[in-house]
């Protein structure tokens, strides 16, 4: 229950400063189409909404806590994996390209979840390429190659 509450703490604190980062975005044009800010604000606005649900939810079935099992501390540390893989792609985006830092990210959060690598490994790589050919080609934006 209080895991809950943090976690949608922590979604709602991050998404309200992107939603206030969005007003720095174009606005829009004169002729009344919506400018580049438009989509990650309703977006922000969105996932607060369902975090604010979310913890109205944990803090009205406030239930006694109950002591914590050995699948849960499991779950932590594969929690605690996970973050630490995402900061690493974090501080190498840019300095590989993305098709390799997406890719190894993938398969090293495979690896942590314990997906069969035989069919996830190239998987991840399938779908890093076709997650920079979609932004390249048809969204025009430039990831880091």
């Amino acid at each position: 229950m209080v895991g809950e509450i943090v976690i949608s703490l922590a979604a709602v604190i991050i998404c309200a400063a992107a939603f206030i980062n969005a007003f720095s975005f174009p606005g829009g044009t004169s002729d009344g189409v919506p400018g580049a800010g438009v989509f990650p604000q309703a977006l922000c606005a969105i996932i607060i909404l369902i975090n604010l649900i979310l913890i109205f939810r944990a803090v009205r079935d406030k239930k006694k806590t109950e002591p914590e099992t050995e699948e849960q501390k499991i779950g932590f540390r594969r929690l605690a994996l996970i973050a630490l893989c995402t900061a690493g792609f974090i501080v190498l985006w840019g300095s590989l390209h993305f098709v390799i830092i997406c890719s190894v990210y993938l398969i090293l959060v495979g690896l942590i979840l314990k997906q069969n690598m035989k069919t996830f490994a190239p998987g991840a790589v399938v779908s890093s390429i076709l997650v920079f050919y979609i932004f390249q080609e048809f969204l025009n934006v430039m990831l880091n190659n």
